[in-house]
């Protein structure tokens, strides 16, 4: 087993508090439930303000029962009386602000994605870009990376600064995913690193050659303000982080909130079934880096 633990730290100075009347940034919102209803699914668009059009429309890191998809900006035709929406290799995509206001906030799927009324979607707000190749082993994603964030910016980062998928499971470094520069990137530029997913000596990935046409390739820029844990062991302890704004991957399927815990440092024994009353004081608000801040993650 793989597990991967994903926090938001915050930070220390006042101008990384998370208060949104105070006008401060505010992290990222992290496993937030689509709202089923009539059997379509809703996300809260004010997640995304302060982003512009375009990156507010493929900010959107979606899981569909554990499985992470792909958004795609579609393309737009006008025809008589309606508009119509394509989409090319994207699993799903969101409308412009030229839609009616309920469209707007509306997930629409590609008729392959097997989204149904019984499924389970959560996603996350991803400000740090994400992007998609597919049909090689990761050159077209390094497009993509360089095309969104620019060769400039491109050349300031590396390799670990990213959250990598597969099909819409997560990889790690040795574990699906490496670096590679060789015959499989022939012609290309070398600027900056080259994501890999082939099974060429030190990356450790899985994509063989006669099927690599089959796979798709995802990642995001990871966060600011957030550490990761990868490993055998399922719990991360000793590490303060703001509530609900974590991620938990086992073997690279996303969890839902509800199957693991938070929880304050100091908490030995969990039992289940036993009902508990909270101090009439009630939980102080929480500060980040403060003394009441989460220190435990277990699942």
């Amino acid at each position: 087993m793989i597990y991967d633990s994903v926090v938001t730290t915050g930070r220390a100075p006042i101008s990384g508090c998370s208060s949104p009347d105070m006008g401060a940034d505010i992290a990222e919102k992290r496993n937030v439930s689509a709202i089923n209803s009539a059997s379509n699914f809703y996300y809260d668009r004010d997640l995304t303000t302060g982003l512009n059009l375009d990156t507010g429309r493929s900010s959107i890191r979606l899981s569909l029962n554990g499985q992470t998809l792909q958004q795609e900006i579609p393309q737009e035709i006008e025809a008589t009386n309606q508009r119509i929406y394509q989409i090319f290799t994207g699993d799903f995509f969101t409308k412009s602000e030229s839609a009616p206001i309920l469209e707007r906030t509306t997930l629409n799927f590609d008729h392959t994605t097997p989204a149904k009324p019984t499924s389970t979607i959560i996603y996350n707000i991803i400000t740090g870009g994400i992007f998609a190749g597919e049909k090689d082993f990761g050159r077209s994603l390094k497009t993509g990376i360089l095309n969104g964030i620019g060769t400039t910016a491109t050349a300031g980062i590396s390799f670990s600064d990213f959250d990598y998928f597969l099909n819409g499971q997560k990889v790690y470094s040795g574990q699906g995913v490496g670096v590679f520069l060789g015959p499989e990137f022939a012609g290309l530029t070398a600027t900056g690193f080259q994501p890999s997913f082939s099974t060429a000596a030190n990356v450790n990935g899985v994509v063989i050659d006669e099927r690599k046409t089959n796979f798709k390739y995802t990642s995001s820029k990871k966060s600011e303000n957030t550490l990761s844990a990868t490993g055998v062991s399922p719990d991360m302890k000793g590490q303060k982080f703001i509530e609900k704004r974590t991620n938990f991957y086992i073997n690279g399927v996303e969890e839902l909130q509800s199957n693991y815990l938070e929880l304050y440092s100091g908490v030995i024994t969990i039992k289940s079934g036993v009902s508990a009353t909270l101090p009439s004081s009630g939980f102080e608000p929480y500060v980040v880096g403060g003394e009441n801040s989460t220190e435990q993650f277990i699942l």
